[in-house]
């Protein structure tokens, strides 16, 4: 949970007096407003729920909803799995997160941003995967499929071999940053020299607010 809300505390100086007053209740209290719904965090506060919703999305969310899961997905984290009940009790309640994040994941999905990256895709001659420590396997396995449908395609697990392969891409290319934090220091160093480059650049991230969504014009989707 502090790892999350030292994030967003780096984005106070860019909201307005009444945002900052929403931003500090919510920093105070990030498990209530985990609880609360979009119009009882607005009566609590006594501001509007416009008011609510800008100021998530200055805080890097898509939106209250966005930045609620993200506050929950914390708080359950923060507490340790107690097995309680039969094991048929404690299984139903793992399926039932698991679907939640499935069904939040979905929402999130931009339809009009996955045709964008498919085209990319298509249209590159070389597509380049990033991804150092636990995001090199889904890297790894993505690049072998797009091979075997034809494309010329690389991941490589090797960090000096990958700011080579970042600084031999350019325009007519296509790469893909994978880091769940979109904060690891390596895949932000390729993504300036990918920048400079003018690669077509696509940041797969979680959804909470990370430097790499905000690096420049990288096109980029939570995951």
């Amino acid at each position: 949970m502090q790892t999350l809300l030292k994030r967003m505390v780096q984005r106070r100086d860019k909201l307005s007096q009444l945002e900052k007053q929403v931003f500090d209740y919510i920093i105070r209290n990030p498990e209530t407003v985990a609880g609360l719904k979009l119009d009882e965090l607005s009566k609590r506060l006594y501001v509007s729920t416009a008011t609510i919703s800008r100021t998530c999305r200055q805080l890097g969310f898509r939106g209250f909803q966005d930045m609620k899961f993200a506050l929950e997905q914390h708080v359950v984290k923060d507490k340790p799995v107690v097995p309680s009940g039969s094991p048929g009790s404690f299984l139903s309640a793992h399926l039932d997160r698991f679907r939640r994040e499935m069904e939040h994941t979905l929402a999130l999905a931009d339809q009009d941003k996955m045709k964008q990256a498919a085209e990319w895709i298509y249209k590159s001659i070389h597509v380049e995967f990033f991804g150092v420590g636990s995001s090199f396997a889904p890297c790894l396995d993505a690049a072998k499929k797009l091979m075997f449908a034809g494309k010329m395609c690389s991941a490589r697990e090797d960090w000096d071999e990958l700011r080579c392969a970042a600084a031999s891409l350019g325009p007519k290319d296509t790469a893909i940053l994978v880091s769940f934090s979109g904060e690891t220091v390596y895949i932000k160093e390729f993504a300036h020299i990918l920048l400079e480059r003018k690669v077509k650049t696509i940041a797969i991230t979680g959804n909470e607010p990370n430097r790499l969504q905000d690096g420049g014009p990288f096109f980029s989707c939570g995951h």
